[in-house]
């Protein structure tokens, strides 16, 4: 139950990820305040747009190198939006009686591809470099440990964040 509680609880402070002030997110690699300077004053005030942000590491962010299969790669580009999966073992507790049961959490959503590994053949493994910030970073470290990693691309221009179940087969047949 407590690694349940955990997953839980780590999906719900990773559901909102901090957002690059919008002259940041207009202007890709260069430093924030010559962003600024160069920017309407319109722009300047408007609110981060997601959308826009670009895939090259950003202050404050870590690229961050998640190893997966490479089935998963093939249609995977630099610039792309995932959300990441981890399925993993969780201990239940039923009627007083504790049972082991795999699950699967979205943990992270609407994430920048940095970069894409992949392995010369679909399988093997390979690895995709995300754009995190700290928190999230040190979350997909410890999924990584935990379980197992899935990524799932998002469309163009999705960038809502959604509350997530998690998914166990004992939901799916009830």
């Amino acid at each position: 139950m407590k690694t349940l509680k955990l997953a839980v609880l780590f999906a719900a402070a990773l559901a909102s990820p901090a957002q690059l002030p919008a002259a940041e997110l207009d202007a890709p690699g260069k430093p924030a305040a010559e962003a600024a300077k160069a920017a309407p004053e319109e722009a300047k005030n408007a609110p981060p747009r997601a959308e826009k942000l670009p895939a090259v590491l950003q202050k404050g962010y870590r690229g961050t190198a998640l190893t997966v299969g490479g089935s998963q790669l093939l249609f995977l580009k630099k610039g792309d939006r995932v959300d990441v999966l981890l399925t993993f073992e969780a201990k239940m507790a039923e009627d007083g009686k504790e049972r082991k049961e795999k699950v699967t959490a979205t943990f992270l959503q609407n994430i920048v591809v940095l970069n894409v590994t992949r392995p010369e053949k679909t399988d093997g493994v390979g690895a995709v470099e995300l754009l995190l910030n700290p928190v999230e970073a040190q979350y997909a470290a410890l999924a990584l440990a935990q379980g197992e990693i899935a990524i799932t691309v998002r469309a163009p221009g999705d960038t809502e964040l959604h509350p997530m179940e998690m998914a166990s087969f004992r939901k799916l047949i009830k």
